[in-house]
């Protein structure tokens, strides 16, 4: 790595625009300068943090999460997904053996072994002058064994909430008779104190600094396939966090966590008590310009280190004034078509940041390697754009894995036969000559549903002279559902790597898809 923490070494000529994605390991320093902080996204849940983060995968969940802990000011503890579920799971899955362990059981569960951590990093932050020196050295008298199995470690969160399931875990096994939740709690010891007592005196020490701690943990993607399994723990965690959210003055404790909103439907149903459970919940949906900002920042970050003539005199948040600097205004497509070249991009993506990021960087790279220059030539565009279609479309499909296992093969079954313009009654035929009910069990409905929540078709909303216009599902408020009524639109992105008649060359001049939301429409 180079200066400025390995931020340089993050911006290449095979990613001219940095990495695509975010690991939930990264280190604030480099989430700070990969992240607009000026987005509308970040600006609302700024002031207002949401307890659960809702998107699709590649929407910036992780990045809008680990946010959080730019304010120094934060006391933040990050666990992964997957260590956190495997541990609670484990926990309640023996207490739950002994005793009947409820929703409430099992939040009470998630708040006793959260404080682990949260313990630890307090014990180890810098003392503040509010701070009562008693508390501290409790604090730091009982989080000893826990420092002591967390040292050194990159892991620190996890290992400390691994280190206090097991003793949990042991005190169950060794205990003769439980005869209640409230005498499990009691009895449990990290130290030489009864847990809760610690628990109370760090809920002290974060009051008397007016501030709360952040317990963040990111998404576990692949959680569908496990849903069954820890029901009890999801319910135990969406108890807590209505709890806390109905908790009166500020709370000592907040919890932030991403869900995939490709599963929200199926999780939205677990808990029993959604509006209070799930009151502090945001969906992340992009607006166009905030994608523009999004890769205009990255775009400014590699010139800068590389071709800084080209950044001379366009202010810092100008970023579509940036981008005019490396791109031409219009691109030809494969159909002859001349369209302007960030609509031509946008279109083809379903406006998450990672997609977008993923097109400029590939036809920056093709531009770089062939000129060694960053004006970016129009044939990388729309070749960028083209390749990338075989990565971002199975993506999409391996997103919606859980609810939808067929939808890819019947999209590539299915999508030759559709238009980009067709009525319900058309599907209903096609999906008979593609032998969708008899290879896949799909009736067309299904299929249209299917469809619609993936984002491969959407509704007709109307036409210009050069365009179809249509809304699909991912840039809708709430659930969309397509009437028999209407008239449907394929979404560009899939047409031409799945074969749709009308992206074939036929020398009829057919009118592409722009999706709303996309941006301005010519």
């Amino acid at each position: 790595m180079t200066g400025d923490n390995g931020i340089d070494s993050l911006f290449t000529t095979q990613h001219p625009l940095g990495p695509v994605a975010v690991s939930d390991r990264q280190s604030v320093s480099v989430l700070k300068a990969l992240y607009n902080a000026r987005v509308q996204l970040h600006m609302e849940s700024e002031h207002d943090p949401p307890t659960f983060i809702v998107g699709r995968r590649g929407s910036g969940k992780t990045a809008l999460l680990l946010s959080r802990e730019f304010d120094p000011c934060n006391l933040s503890v990050r666990l992964s997904a997957q260590g956190v579920f495997s541990r609670m799971q484990a926990a309640a899955g023996l207490i739950g053996g002994r005793m009947i362990l409820t929703a409430e059981g099992a939040a009470q569960l998630w708040e006793l072994l959260l404080w682990a951590p949260i313990v630890t990093r307090l014990a180890g932050s810098d003392r503040e002058h509010s701070d009562s020196p008693r508390a501290v050295q409790v604090l730091w008298h009982e989080s000893a064994g826990m420092r002591r199995a967390a040292d050194g470690s990159a892991t620190e969160d996890d290992d400390v909430l691994d280190f206090a399931t097991l003793r949990l875990i042991e005190h169950v096994q060794d205990s003769a008779a439980l005869v209640s939740l409230e005498h499990l709690w009691r009895s449990f010891r990290l130290g030489e104190r009864p847990w809760i007592e610690v628990i109370e005196t760090a809920k002290e020490v974060l009051k008397s600094r007016r501030t709360p701690v952040f317990v963040l943990v990111d998404s576990l993607e692949n959680i569908g396939e496990h849903i069954t399994q820890i029901k009890g723990v999801l319910q135990g965690l969406f108890h807590l966090a209505g709890q806390l959210g109905l908790r009166r003055g500020q709370p000592s404790l907040r919890i932030q966590c991403c869900f995939p909103s490709e599963l929200w439907p199926a999780l939205d149903v677990i808990s029993a008590n959604p509006i209070k459970d799930f009151s502090g919940r945001v969906v992340l949906r992009w607006h166009w310009q905030d994608l523009l900002s999004a890769v205009g920042r990255r775009l400014r970050m590699f010139l800068e280190r590389c071709y800084p003539e080209h950044v001379k005199d366009v202010g810092v948040e100008d970023h579509e004034g940036l981008l005019a600097r490396v791109l031409p205004p219009e691109v030809r497509t494969p159909a002859g078509i001349k369209e302007d070249t960030i609509g031509y991009v946008l279109r083809h993506s379903q406006l998450l940041p990672r997609q977008v990021l993923y097109m400029f960087n590939e036809a920056m790279h093709r531009t770089l390697v062939a000129t060694d220059s960053p004006v970016i030539r129009g044939t990388d565009i729309v070749s960028a754009v083209a390749e990338a279609e075989g990565t971002l479309c199975p993506e999409v499909f391996s997103a919606h894995q859980f609810r939808y296992p067929q939808a890819h093969d019947v999209a590539r079954r299915l999508i030759p036969f559709l238009p980009f313009l067709f009525d319900d009654s058309y599907l209903h035929r096609m999906c008979n000559q593609a032998g969708v009910s008899k290879s896949f069990g799909l009736d067309y409905r299904e299929v249209r549903e299917m469809f619609t929540d993936v984002g491969i078709i959407g509704k007709y909303t109307g036409e210009t002279s050069r365009y179809l216009k249509a809304d699909f599902a991912y840039s809708a408020e709430g659930q969309m559902i397509l009437s028999p009524d209407e008239k449907y639109c394929l979404h560009p992105l899939f047409v031409r790597y799945y074969n749709s008649r009308d992206a074939l060359a036929s020398g009829r001049r057919i009118k592409p898809v722009y999706p709303s939301g996309t941006g301005n429409l010519p």
